[in-house]
């Protein structure tokens, strides 16, 4: 049941909008002024506010301002009611913010069908950021999720003087369940593996996908010891639990690897690099343990090449871009509506909702179309920092709207920023800018041929 809040000065309006509201199926909450609806939408939960435009002290356009200032209220549909006409008042309310304007005396049945659109148009809005902040898979946070909620909670920590632990996980031979068994399967042990994730950490832990078999998870105020307990509690359970598909029983473990923070690591990719290395030094020596980094040491332990979906990076930097393509695995052939998205993985993100990832497309072109100039100019001026956020944020949203060679891609060259490792930067972009080129050329046939 919606909870709409009606504001308006008259006492007669205000109990024909509740009868109306009430007999349609609403929750209504009334104020008489523009004051005490910033007090309600302070301390209630509302859906949609009904906001009378000329009402005395706080007017209707200053309350309307006032609510679109406040990040709790912000989005909260508002429609916009008066007796005036005056296309200068409309004009100025849809500007403050308001999605609707209807004029008094009202007709119900108009008032009430723009309530349901405003209320649909809510629901699809929230819905697609809960998209963009969720990985379509598992539904934990995606990388951008983990990203910000992460960096807000080192933001904190280090504000409070918190500890705080980021730890990195990589399921063990991961390609080999998806060789074996199908990529089906492979999906089922990420699912499985996802949910323990989230059962063995805090309620205020920050757990995300990263890309692929990648996870990783943010502990604020935590002191290693105990990071490094639950760590090894969830390899363990890793390690105990089996999956049953097809009549076949796979078995997997985890690599871990940990870092703290400290006055020399401080900044979110700081700390995902020295776990990332902390992790690779797990998976070198033997897999299915939990490895830290050593903060303490001004310089890094040892850490190698490491191997990325099969391939040594070190070896693909002598390869050609054709042989490189040949080398990465695909989940699925791309649509021939969509070249270089799989549609199955793209429209199951928004389940199963055909308009909906048409939209979600409309905004990853709109967003990332010019990506690949952009990472271009950052690597020819060396620009490590915008180099790192945006092929960060690409491998992604990349792999949320199913462009799977590009994700396979940018996961090269993200670790290969994550080294700084700037002598491989141009050859290994190379693919990433000759996929996403074809990506988003098949964006823009799809959106014409709509």
């Amino acid at each position: 049941m919606y909870n709409i809040l009606a504001v308006d000065d008259a006492k007669d309006t205000l109990m024909l909008l509740e009868f109306d509201l009430v007999d349609e199926g609403y929750q209504v909450v009334t104020a008489n002024g523009g004051e005490a609806a910033l007090k309600i939408v302070n301390e209630q939960n509302i859906d949609l506010i009904l906001l009378d435009m000329y009402m005395p002290g706080l007017s209707g356009l200053a309350t309307l301002e006032q609510l679109k200032s406040i990040a709790s209220s912000q989005n909260i549909p508002v429609i916009m009611l008066s007796a005036s006409n005056d296309e200068d008042e409309i004009v100025a309310a849809l500007e403050l913010g308001a999605d609707d304007y209807v004029t008094k005396p009202y007709i119900a049945k108009v008032l009430l069908a723009r309530i349901r659109t405003a209320l649909r148009l809510m629901e699809k809005t929230v819905e697609l950021e809960r998209l963009a902040k969720t990985d379509f898979l598992t539904n934990i946070n995606n990388r951008g999720s983990f990203e910000d909620l992460a960096t807000k909670a080192i933001s904190q920590c280090v504000r409070n003087k918190y500890n705080l632990v980021i730890a990195m996980f990589d399921i063990d031979f991961f390609k080999q369940v998806n060789d074996v068994h199908g990529h089906e399967a492979g999906d089922k042990v990420l699912i499985a593996f996802s949910a323990i994730l989230a059962e063995s950490f805090r309620d205020y832990d920050i757990v995300g996908r990263i890309g692929g078999e990648e996870f990783a998870v943010c502990m604020p105020d935590i002191s290693q010891a105990d990071a490094q307990n639950a760590c090894e509690r969830l390899r363990e359970r890793v390690e105990c639990f089996q999956l049953t598909f097809n009549q076949e029983v796979i078995a997997v473990t985890v690599s871990i690897g940990m870092s703290k923070l400290d006055e020399k690591s401080y900044e979110l990719h700081d700390l995902l690099r020295n776990a990332d290395d902390a992790l690779y030094q797990a998976k070198s020596s033997g897999r299915n343990k939990v490895i830290s980094f050593n903060n303490d040491n001004d310089s890094k332990s040892d850490v190698h090449e490491p191997t990325t979906l099969g391939i040594d990076i070190s070896s693909v930097i002598d390869d050609s871009n054709h042989e490189l393509s040949q080398s990465l695995d695909s989940s699925a052939e791309p649509s021939e509506q969509y070249p270089g998205i799989d549609y199955s993985i793209g429209v199951a993100n928004v389940l199963g909702d055909d308009n909906l990832f048409s939209q979600i497309l409309d905004m990853f072109y709109e967003d990332h179309h010019q990506d690949a100039e952009k990472i271009n100019q950052a690597i020819e001026t060396l620009d490590h920092e915008t180099i790192k956020h945006m092929v960060h944020t690409l491998k992604g949203v990349a792999c949320s709207v199913g462009a799977m060679q590009l994700f396979e891609f940018t996961k090269i060259l993200d670790h290969a920023i994550n080294n700084q490792e700037s002598d491989k930067y141009v050859q290994l972009f190379q693919p990433v800018q000759v996929e996403l080129i074809k990506v988003m050329s098949g964006i823009e046939q799809g959106a014409k041929a709509r």
